[in-house]
């Protein structure tokens, strides 16, 4: 089968490989139907993180058709179409039920990789995979897009809204505009918020964070932006950090009231002590990928 394989910083390359078999029973292989690049599988490409050459590359966001099951799994069969979420949780123990599978107490092996290709080995496939009804030809190209967003990214969005318990009638930040925080701005206004502050300094993005529900612009960064946000409102009900970097994460801890609720929704690849991004005297602080902080 044919997979994308990362070479070297800066390369990538489409090689043949081995379709992957079953392991345990409870995988499911998958046929990808549709794939996507991840900002953090471009970490090792721009030659950010370590990464041995010519190996699998991260790719970890997929719709797929299922081709085999495990003879543990109840939930899909074959012929089944699916989004594969990365994450894969057991469904049953604390940290799952509170809605962090991906710190799920039953096995460590709770990511994937490798999407970028013909087909997926899928490990704990029993809770984690969600079906769609129908088949791929069902559905129009923007749809199975909009489908494959639910892989991860409009998931970590609407998750950064829902652990700062985004509510009715709440004034929320959004940090950053790229595709996590432009899911973060549709999560605050599907959850009913009646301010949406998008923090964007790129015109098409402003654009699409408006057209999504965002009610003000900020394109100040740093204190400046802080500013910008404490002259809008009385403080922000709500912060939601979508970028990752130093600055916006202590940009997202500023514009705030004493019983704010943020969230930090996005993987981090700067050093940085987790006691600043997990918890503050006063104030209810929240991260959705405090494993991925280092």
């Amino acid at each position: 089968m044919k997979s994308t394989l990362f070479v070297k910083p800066g390369k990538v390359e489409i090689k043949e490989i081995d379709k992957p078999t079953i392991q345990a029973d409870d995988d499911v292989i998958l046929h990808i139907v549709r794939a996507c690049v991840c900002g953090s599988d471009l970490w090792a490409y721009r030659g950010l993180e370590d990464k041995e050459p010519n190996s699998e590359n991260s790719g970890h966001e997929a719709i797929a058709i299922v081709d085999q099951v495990g003879k543990d799994i109840t939930t899909v069969k074959p012929g089944d179409f699916v989004i594969a979420p990365f994450t894969h949780g057991c469904g049953h123990c604390a940290a799952c039920r509170a809605g962090y599978e991906g710190s799920c107490q039953s096995h460590s092996d709770n990511f994937s990789s490798g999407y970028q290709a013909e087909y997926v080995r899928y490990q704990h496939a029993e809770w984690s995979l969600v079906k769609i009804p129908g088949k791929p030809a069902d559905y129009s190209d923007g749809m199975l897009n909009s489908l494959l967003s639910l892989a991860d990214v409009m998931a970590t969005g609407y998750h950064a809204a829902r652990v700062a318990n985004v509510k009715p009638g709440d004034t929320v930040v959004v940090v950053g505009d790229g595709a996590v925080g432009l899911c973060g701005v549709i999560a605050s206004q599907m959850r009913g918020a009646s301010r949406i502050i998008a923090m964007s300094r790129h015109e098409d993005r402003q654009k699409l964070a408006t057209e999504f529900g965002a009610t003000d612009i900020v394109a100040e960064r740093g204190e400046d932006a802080v500013a910008k946000v404490m002259a809008l409102t009385n403080g922000a009900d709500a912060v939601l950090e979508c970028v990752g970097s130093e600055l916006s994460t202590e940009t997202a801890g500023c514009p705030s009231r004493c019983n704010c609720r943020p969230s930090w929704p996005t993987p981090h690849k700067e050093n940085r002590p987790q006691q600043l991004v997990l918890w503050q005297p006063g104030n209810r602080w929240w991260s959705s990928f405090s494993h991925y902080l280092r």
